[in-house]
């Protein structure tokens, strides 16, 4: 009589998958952040130090090296890493996750070593995080604001004849492409999903209320004549 291993095969099929993902990932790659000069008069590179996260964003890590490549110092992985330079050092903003962009910690770097400077520091995080990632923040609202505008186009369209295929397959492309968007900004971009849901709220709501202005405007009450 064959006997039933759930626990073995469940091991079997983890270790199958693990292998499978090790085949996928990519090596670590590096991006330079920038140098600074120490106060001995020596130059420090700045690097961005990625490895793979296989179906999630890439953890970074910011490493300081030497002319020579000797290592001085370098930071945990986490999801996002701002590097800030000040006139005395080099300041870093972790961020293990944008959904509240507030840094977890706040570390600063003088040349020779890392030193913890988070609750001087974590107020400003915020700030510091859309000034790096402005650019980022207006094309992900921009394609929010073209997938609303699509929406709305289709969703105008009759339903009748040839217009109702056409209208479905609309709805459908749309949702497609919004679920790959809202995916990519849940998942790789260093972007906040609350502050853009904020944003794209107070847009509706601002077109709204133009909206019914220009109604307003266009076809204006008649008031009744009073009777003296």
């Amino acid at each position: 009589m064959l006997t039933r291993r759930p626990l073995s095969n469940a091991v079997l099929v983890g270790i199958v998958l693990f292998s499978a993902l090790r085949v996928w990932a990519h090596r670590p790659y590096e991006r330079m952040a920038g140098t600074f000069e120490r106060s001995d008069g020596e130059a420090i590179s700045i690097v961005r130090h990625y490895v793979d996260g296989i179906f999630f964003a890439d953890p970074v890590s910011i490493k300081f090296r030497l002319p020579d490549g000797t290592e001085v110092a370098k930071t945990p992985y986490v999801f996002d890493s701002i590097v800030r330079h000040v006139p005395t050092g080099v300041e870093i903003y972790h961020f293990p996750t944008t959904w509240i962009p507030v840094a977890s910690r706040v570390e600063f770097f003088d040349g020779y070593e890392l030193k913890g400077i988070t609750s001087s520091r974590r107020l400003v995080s915020p700030f510091v995080h859309f000034a790096d990632h402005w650019i980022a923040y207006l094309v992900a609202l921009g394609f929010a604001v073209f997938f609303e505008a699509l929406y709305s186009a289709f969703r105008a369209m009759p339903t009748r004849g040839w217009y109702g295929p056409i209208r479905a397959l609309g709805f459908a492309v749309v949702g497609l492409a919004m679920g790959l968007y809202v995916y990519g900004i849940l998942v790789f971009e260093p972007v906040s999903p609350l502050v853009l849901l904020g944003c794209v709220s107070v847009y509706k709501a601002l077109f709204r209320f133009i909206r019914r202005k220009r109604i307003a405007l266009v076809h204006p009450k008649q008031t009744r004549p009073t009777r003296s």
